[in-house]
């Protein structure tokens, strides 16, 4: 028996190391896949449609003849009375009045004769409304138009806002919160 255990214990370590030597042909790293993938094609599906997008809004504010500036993000703004002080923070609790609409004029959310509270950077808004706010000071208004990345995306707004649609707002800070 003794004998069985001086073979047995080098082949099982032998065989051990044969197994774990692993593949010698080289590997594609999981996160590196090949050109031409889906993965292109989609990259430049969404540049194809942001570009298109862009044209949309820029006819719209034109249409309008709006004069609007934009922000790095795509945001386009019009502050329509300055306010004072200082801009919110993106932490800062305030109360805002707003209204979304579609570019077709669609009301989706009114609240201009509703003040709401919100705080901030919590995700309560969608991410184009905050950005805007945060341009404001306090008692001030503003014209924005929302990319619809920068609005409700993908999945729009249920009974309101289609996929990928940019939307119109109206926003009036009330004042920032204590």
């Amino acid at each position: 028996m003794h004998d069985f255990w001086k073979i047995f214990v080098p082949l099982l370590a032998f065989l051990a190391l044969l197994g774990c030597r692993g593949d010698d042909r080289p590997q594609i790293p999981y996160n590196k896949l090949p050109k031409n993938t889906v993965n292109d094609d989609f990259l430049a599906m969404n540049v194809g449609f942001m570009e298109l997008e862009r044209e949309e809004i820029n006819h719209y504010i034109d249409s309008l003849n709006l004069n609007m500036d934009s922000t790095i993000s795509g945001l386009r703004y019009r502050i329509d009375e300055v306010g004072y002080g200082d801009s919110v923070a993106k932490t800062d609790e305030v109360t805002v009045r707003y209204t979304i609409t579609l570019l077709d004029g669609t009301t989706c959310d009114d609240l201009r004769d509703v003040v709401k509270i919100v705080r901030l950077g919590k995700g309560d808004l969608i991410k184009g409304l905050e950005e805007s706010i945060r341009l404001l000071k306090v008692s001030g208004s503003g014209t924005f138009i929302l990319p619809s990345y920068l609005a409700y995306g993908v999945s729009g707004k249920s009974g309101c806002v289609p996929p990928w649609s940019p939307v119109f707002c109206k926003v009036c800070l009330i004042e920032k919160n204590r």
